[in-house]
Parts: structure tokens; sequence; C-alpha cells
């Protein structure tokens, strides 16, 4: 077999990930600096989150927000105390209040439709109570988002070097100097130099079984599989938070597609929640919110003192949304919403195709795969500028670390920050620097192709879901983390991949990194000796600890060695 080919490019900004916050900060970094270049792992058109739409964002609207008697101090502190529980990076999530608006309107200018004519509200906005105590949620066309945003990216001058899967950082004396990347469709490594570098990949899924049983069965795109946050962590940088989970805060439809915040979000104004009984409860998030409740995960019993996991535990499960009263005008809205969000018009489709409709039939509710995403805010540790703790390396949208439920206007306004951090570090640099990093992405990629037999990626993936389920889901301790630790080294050191073409090899990648990231979470699992709230729980420290443990646990790799740190939240 021939070794794998190398490519090389240069550019002044390399953004990696063409995401939301990805495509943002091509398209800005574009306009204040030289070359850039867009890495997206997929086409970007249909990438990320919201590859397949993106119905709401959240934001501080000052004409509607003000005539309510809400400032802008009160929704950061709402989000900041109610939320994030007080865990949360404040700096940042005060300029994403502050500016998202704005990153809205760059929407608008880019052509996605935000005003509507039936709204009575300034602007002519719909907006929506979803995840504060103030109605801050604009619902809007964006079913093709990523497709509106892919063209400002190219009309932008960005160019896009889609279907390379990033893998590695280089660098040079300390700093950021580019990355390294697998081609899957030309089976070549790419070897991209840049002054600057934005990590923009997203989170990591596909680490636990989900529950249709299926691998590809995510709430979230399967294809996002940690490869930033492994890449950073073997270059050095800081992660933060990466013992967090979100759960049980998500359920989500068990049967059908998955997605919308079923029965809340994209299902509203009708969605409820009701348990096998008929007995209500997740209200409407109108009624929460007139009832002075945080309506999405600020209050775990939905002000029923209830909660989902709570039904289901006392038997009177199974758990169901159920959409089948409201005006005509409510259907209509909800079926609007419904298309825009992820995945919704393929929901829509599948339900047409089996006869369902949500006037007569109730979809019943589970709980989702855990997420190290939204409230865990796992990622590289930034400063204010997005900054990461590696010189020339920046980090926007779920990559970056310590800011929970930025989520869209998360993505919007960091790619929008960390474009001008990169643009004028990369206008202060006079050449681009010769980075190093890629060998052991050409050596894994030339093993795995020499290898007539081995393991398939499937029985990797399969070993790496029961590991992380099995060890660090519902029993969470310093002995099962260790144990699954060891057994994610073994898994390691004993599997021989085998990869007959790019695709493939692809998924193998995957596995390499998805095991990387499930260490880390290991050992982050295990230094963290509390509990802290739903997105922390360990049977052997079952007490929050806030003397101790108020802080964001950082870990990196040092010569060698894992040290971690804890930083108080700022």
């Amino acid at each position: 077999m021939r070794p794998v080919e190398i490519q090389e490019h240069t550019c002044d900004v390399c953004v990696v990930g063409g995401g939301l916050a990805g495509c943002l900060a091509a398209a800005r970094a574009a306009e204040l600096t030289g070359e850039v270049i867009l890495v997206d792992k997929s086409n970007p058109e249909r990438s990320g989150c919201a590859g397949t739409g993106l119905d709401h964002v959240w934001g501080y609207f000052p004409e509607v927000q003000q005539a309510e008697g809400v400032s802008l101090e009160d929704l950061v502190e709402d989000h900041a105390r109610n939320f994030a529980k007080g865990l949360i990076h404040r700096k940042l999530i005060h300029y994403i209040a502050r500016t998202s608006y704005d990153r809205i309107l760059d929407l608008e200018r880019f052509g996605a439709r935000i005003r509507y004519e039936d709204s009575t509200l300034p602007g002519k906005l719909r907006l929506q109570f979803q995840l504060h105590r103030c109605r801050n949620t604009l619902h809007f066309d964006g079913r093709d988002i990523k497709r509106i945003l892919t063209r400002a990216v190219r009309a932008s001058g960005a160019r896009i070097l889609e279907r390379v899967m990033a893998t590695e950082l280089l660098v040079n004396d300390g700093r950021a100097a580019g990355v390294a990347g697998y081609g899957t469709r030309d089976g070549k490594v790419h070897r991209i130099r840049a002054k600057a570098v934005i990590m923009a990949t997203g989170r990591p899924n596909r680490l636990y079984r989900s529950p249709p049983g299926y691998v590809f069965a995510t709430r979230m795109p399967p294809a996002l599989t940690g490869d930033g946050k492994a890449a950073m962590f073997r270059a050095g940088v800081e992660l933060i938070n990466m013992e967090f989970l979100s759960i049980p805060g998500r359920w989500a439809s068990r049967n059908f597609i998955r997605g919308g915040g079923l029965p809340g979000g994209s299902y509203q104004p009708p969605g409820i929640g009701v348990n096998a009984l008929g007995e209500v409860i997740k209200p409407r998030n109108h009624d929460l919110a007139d009832a002075g409740l945080g309506v999405y995960w600020t209050t775990a019993t939905y002000g029923t003192g209830r909660s989902f996991q709570s039904e289901l535990e006392a038997g009177r499960g199974p758990l169901y949304a159920d959409m089948s009263w409201g005006s005509e005008a409510d259907q209509e809205y909800m079926r609007w919403g419904i298309t825009n969000e992820g995945s919704g018009a393929a929901f829509l489709e599948v339900m047409e195709d089996y006869g369902l409709d949500f006037r007569r039939h109730k979809i019943e509710l589970w709980p989702i795969e855990p997420e190290h995403s939204s409230s865990a805010a796992c990622g590289p540790r930034v400063d204010e500028h997005c900054q990461t703790t590696l010189p020339g390396l920046y980090a926007a949208g779920d990559e970056a670390g310590g800011i929970p439920g930025s989520v869209a206007p998360g993505a919007f306004t960091m790619g929008y920050l960390a474009a001008e951090s990169a643009a004028a570090l990369a206008s202060r640099s006079r050449a681009v620097p010769e980075g190093q990093g890629e060998q052991a992405l050409v050596e894994f990629c030339n093993q795995t192709l020499s290898r007539p037999e081995g393991d398939s990626w499937q029985e990797a993936q399969a070993a790496i879901q029961n590991i992380m389920t099995d060890y660090n889901m519902d029993i969470r301790s310093q002995t099962m983390a260790s144990r699954g630790l060891e057994c994610l080294e073994y898994l390691q050191g004993a599997m021989r991949l085998s990869a007959a073409d790019a695709h493939e090899l692809t998924h193998c990648l995957e596995m390499r990194n998805l095991i990387e990231c499930g260490g880390i979470i290991l050992r982050s699992t295990i230094e963290r000796t509390e509990s802290r709230g739903s997105i922390f729980r360990r049977k052997d420290f079952p007490e929050q600890d806030d003397a101790n443990w108020f802080c964001f646990l950082g870990q990196r790799l040092e010569d060698g060695r894992v040290v971690f740190a804890r930083h108080a939240p700022g």
C-alpha cells in the first residue's frame, strides 16, 4: 500500500468546523484579514447541530424587553443564576446577551426571514418563552439557515475545504500554527498552516448507547465526535467541565426522529407533557411563564411538583407529549416551528407516512442519551476574547467551555468574537508559522489502511458505548470510573483497526477521538469529589460541596502526564 499523500495549504485564519459558529467566524474573519480557510468534516450547507434546521434563537431585544421591564442585566442574571447556577463565564454570557440581536440582524442581512406581519411586537418579531423568565426567544424561518450561512461564507471570499476531518493541531514554539486533517473522500492528509486557528467542531456525540439502540440515532448529529476537543487535548490545551452531563434534563421522542425540544420548544403553543394517566406533568411554556417559573431546564418539576423522571420511577409511565389540543392557529404555528427546527420536516413526513396526527396521537417520550453539551458546557477554557490556553488558538460555540446554555446565540456571537480576535492576531503576524503535529495522524492512517484484517470501527464503537454507558451514566463513582478508564485504556492498546477505504478510515479516526474524549471525561469524573445538581451525580459523594468545588475543573496534558487545575468562574 502506498503511504497517504500530504497536501499543503496556507492561510491567515483557519476555522475548523462549519456549523453556526464556524460559518459566522469564517465570514467575519474574511471581512477583516487576508486568506481564510473554513475546514469542514462534511458539507457546511448541512453540517453541525443546525444542519437540518433551526427555528429559534434567544437574545436580548431592547424594544421588547425594556418595554416589559426586563433589562440586559436582568437577563444575564437570570441566565447565570437560574440556568447555570452561577457556574458560568460571566463576561462571555454578558457579551452573548448584549450582541445577540446584532448577530440576528446579520442573519437577516444574509437572507434569513425573521419578521412576520402577524406579530404585534416591535420589529414584527415572533418572540416566545423558552429558556428564560422573559419572552426573548425568536422563532424564525431557519430550516435552511446553514445554506444561507454557507452562501455568506462564500460571498465573503473565504475558501471552504469540505470533507476534511481535522484531528490534530499544528504547534510552533508554543503557539497554534494550523491543523492537520484527513480527507474523507480524497484519502489525503491535509496540512493547513495558519497564523491563527478557530476551533468550532462542537460536542462529542456517540459516546453512549442511545435508547433506540442504533449507533447513529442520537438527538444531535452523529458526525460530531469530539474531534476538536481530542485534538486540543493532545496539543496540551486545557479543557474544563468535561465531567458534566446534560442528563436527565432532556427527553425526546422514543421511536421517531428526535429533536425540537418535545413537548416544549418547537411544539408550542399546544405541547404539554403527560403521564400514562393523562395527568399534566409539564404545562405549556406560556403557562409556566405566566406562573413566573423558568421554562426549559431552569426548573426540574415544571411547577407541578413532578418531573418526567419521577413519574417514570413512580410507575406512572410511559410519558407522552400531547399536542392534541389548542386552536387551529396554535396547530399551524406549531407545525411551522417543527418544519424549521432540526429534523422537524422529516419528523412530519414520517408521521404522515404512518398515518399519525397530533390531534389524535400522543408521542411517547424517553430520556435521551447523555450529552456533553449545553448545560454541561465542556470544552477548552477561554478568556473574554475566546482565546484558549494555547496562544493563537480560539474556540467558539459548543466547542468552548464554561458557558452553559449559550447554544445558538453563543455560536453566532462567539464565532464573530473569535474571528475578530484571530484576525487581529493574524494582522500582527508577518509570516505563516511552520507547525508540527501531523505525524501521529499520518502514522495512524498508514497503519489502519495497511491491515488486511483487523477490528472494524463498528466493534470499537460498540465497545466504547458499552464502557461509557455502564461506567459513567447511571452509577458514577470513583471505583466505577476507574474501571471504565481501565477498559478504555485496554481498548486503546489492544484494538487493531482496519479500513478498506477513506470512508471506513474516517470512522476509525472517530473511534480514536471518542476514546480520547472518554478518557478525559472519566478522569474528570474521578477528580471532582462531589455532586452538582443534575449535571454531575456521584454515588460516593452525593452532596454538593461549594467550598471546594464551585469551580471549573481543568485538565490538560503536560510532558505526557495529566494535570488538573481549579478555576473560579468569572
